[in-house]
């Protein structure tokens, strides 16, 4: 792991220059909405490779493919009646809880012309800084794997003790840098952490959506874990610990102080993409 690590932070070193966002809370659609507009940003060279640490409110946030469906749709709309709104991603995977209690951490990257990464690349780029800080925060032991029967499972999970912790996605869109594109491309990679969640509600919430939507519950509650679950630390504690170590990490490897905002240009075009974030756009 010590040596993925270290491949991890080169690459980091190796993209210049990097752009650092923090957004300790988001209200409604907007946090998701943005996502799409700082991407579209950084494909268009109007800003540089982007870090984003932020939070949502509570809330499911699933990809486009979970609301393929009128019968989906109609299950995001029941759970806003128990305030678990649903909210819809750029990036794939399953859904995901967010809210306080959790922390997202995006990385943005313009499409290279030339192929020097690949998927397996992106999501170590990704979960490399998480991993770090977890060893250096609070002495755990975390690694990449798949934990079956978890929330928006895959490989890149990050795992402590056997449960996950972090889940991960990323998306491919436009074309690449330097090409005639309509539309420019960018690489985006997601990762929430559990940080002090409430496990049970946040699993039951996952499975009312999904028993709803298709008829299934696929979430197992013994397959997760919250940071705060994990060490000696009060929830809220851990938290803050995590976003400091987060932060630290962020700016050793990319070299950037300075934390920003998004820019008016990007809130404004988010705005503009708000209905792109919501179940209600989706569904056959």
């Amino acid at each position: 792991m010590e040596d993925l690590l270290r491949q991890a932070e080169a690459r980091f070193r190796e993209v210049k220059p990097w752009r650092v966002l923090y957004e300790p809370g988001g209200e409604g659609s907007l946090p998701y909405a943005m996502e799409e507009a700082i991407g579209e940003s950084v494909a268009r060279g109007e800003a540089p490779a982007t870090v984003r640490i932020w939070q949502g409110p509570r809330a499911l946030v699933v990809a486009k493919k979970d609301l393929r469906t009128w019968q989906a749709v109609k299950a995001a709309r029941m759970m806003k009646e128990v305030d678990w709104p649903v909210y819809v991603r750029q990036s794939g995977g399953t859904a995901v809880p967010h809210g306080p209690g959790t922390l997202n951490l995006s990385l943005f990257l313009p499409r290279p012309k030339e192929m020097k990464w690949n998927i397996d690349d992106i999501y170590r780029l990704l979960g490399a800084p998480l991993i770090r800080m977890l060893e250096r925060s609070f002495g755990l032991e975390p690694y990449f794997g798949e934990v079956p029967g978890s929330f928006c499972d895959g490989r890149y999970n990050v795992v402590v003790r056997g449960k996950k912790i972090v889940g991960t996605s990323q998306i491919w869109k436009g074309g690449p840098a330097g090409l005639m594109s309509k539309r420019p491309g960018y690489i985006l990679a997601h990762a929430t952490l559990l940080t002090w969640i409430d496990r049970e509600q946040a699993v039951s919430a996952l499975n009312a959506f999904y028993e709803m939507a298709e008829g299934t519950r696929p979430v197992y509650i013994d397959t997760v874990a919250t940071l705060a679950s994990l060490v000696s630390s009060t929830p809220e504690e851990a938290g803050r610990l995590a976003t400091a170590g987060l932060l630290e990490v962020i700016e050793e490897w990319t070299g950037v102080r300075e934390r920003e905002l998004p820019t008016e240009k990007e809130r404004m075009a988010a705005r503009a993409y708000l209905d792109r974030s919501l179940p209600e756009s989706y569904g056959e």
